[in-house]
């Protein structure tokens, strides 16, 4: 088979990571082509997928819009390969896909998209108005559109009718095997004896602001424990504001952007979803794979139907810190078992089977 997985990007947000994925998966037995329409980071785990049945095509080093014209011209007068499937998760790039469908531009078997977020929920105005552009634009040439939670599935089908037959909640999946390899590589990098760590961009809806605010109202009753923040963003500084002015300096460890999340999580005593929306945290997932304390804000649909999870409303301050307090007091032995189950029934192997089977 023949798989074709464009993205904007080659950041590793949750949407690239699903296609990560994706592609790890199918290049084990099949060709897959990787189309980046910018090269946003210099280096990530996108360059660990090598091999023979890897194709990777960068349209531009200098921004999404001149690799997308640059995709245009590729797809006008040179490529002319029809694949057996082709992936995208992300609305600009689902609806581009289906246009150039439309106009015989590429052209596939069966076309599979994923909703990254809740479009209708997240979004207002103008804002709300270009992505729903992109939807007419190319959205009826999906054949399978993934959407990762009921309530995802619900708010989109409610505002685009016409989309009712084609979506279908699906679990995000996971790659097990990855994950176990990753936890185990070698760590050389000091943490503190005892720490809770969560991990995201940092921008106000990670809610990064509540979960600093939250640690500062537990500190005095775990005066050891420590708060480590992994990734970056245009927050940071407001976010060292914060911790200073409630004298957590010393307290709060910004890491910054890391390619192994999972020997963080591993050896944390808790680790902590803080996001006020999401279409569904991957990063909780991975979070699950490696420790029993898993403490989630109701962030997105279907949260509260994982067993094991301590789950708090988003953005109130009090409601995180007694779920972090409840689980760090409290015994979750019980959750390795819970976790390991639901992990195994989203693995990335049953995940690509029950979407082939859909589309």
């Amino acid at each position: 088979m023949k798989i074709l997985i464009i993205v904007p990007n080659n950041n590793l947000g949750g949407a690239e990571q699903f296609l990560r994925m994706v592609a790890s998966h199918y290049h084990k037995e099949h060709e897959v082509s990787l189309y980046f329409f910018y090269k946003k980071v210099e280096a990530n785990a996108w360059d660990k997928l090598v091999g023979s049945n890897i194709k990777k095509h960068l349209f531009s080093n200098k921004n999404e819009k001149m690799g997308f014209l640059k995709f245009f011209s590729h797809q006008l007068f040179g490529n002319k390969e029809e694949y057996d499937y082709i992936y995208t998760s992300n609305v600009f790039v689902t609806g581009i896909t289906g246009l150039f469908l439309k106009l015989g531009l590429l052209k596939t078997k069966k076309f599979i998209g994923r909703e990254s977020t809740s479009i209708f929920i997240r979004y207002k105005g103008l804002k709300l108005m270009r992505y729903k552009l992109f939807y007419y634009l190319g959205y009826s040439k999906v054949n399978l559109l993934i959407c990762q939670t009921d309530v995802m599935r619900e708010q989109l089908v409610s505002a685009l009718p016409f989309l009712k037959t084609r979506a279908h909640t699906i679990s995000n999946p996971i790659n097990l095997t990855e994950m176990i390899a990753m936890s185990q590589k070698e760590f050389t990098i000091e943490l503190p004896n005892e720490y809770m760590v969560t991990a995201g961009r940092l921008m106000p809806i990670k809610g990064f602001d509540y979960l600093i605010r939250a640690f500062a109202s537990i500190k005095d009753r775990f005066p050891n424990l420590k708060l480590v923040i992994l990734g970056d963003g245009n927050e940071e500084e407001k976010l060292r504001d914060l911790s200073r002015s409630l004298q957590l300096e010393n307290d709060v460890i910004f890491e910054g952007y890391v390619q192994n999340v999972y020997p963080y999580f591993k050896n944390a005593k808790l680790c902590v979803v803080s996001s006020i929306l999401e279409g569904f945290p991957n990063v909780l997932l991975q979070m699950m794979s490696q420790n029993n304390n898993v403490v989630s804000t109701l962030c997105a649909g279907n949260i509260d139907k994982i067993n094991g999870i301590e789950v708090c409303r988003p953005g109130d301050v009090e409601d995180l810190a007694k779920s972090i307090e409840k689980v760090l007091m409290g015994d979750t032995t019980n959750n390795r078992m819970l976790f390991d189950t639901f992990l195994e029934q989203n693995d990335i192997e049953k995940f690509v089977k029950k979407v082939e089977n859909l589309a």
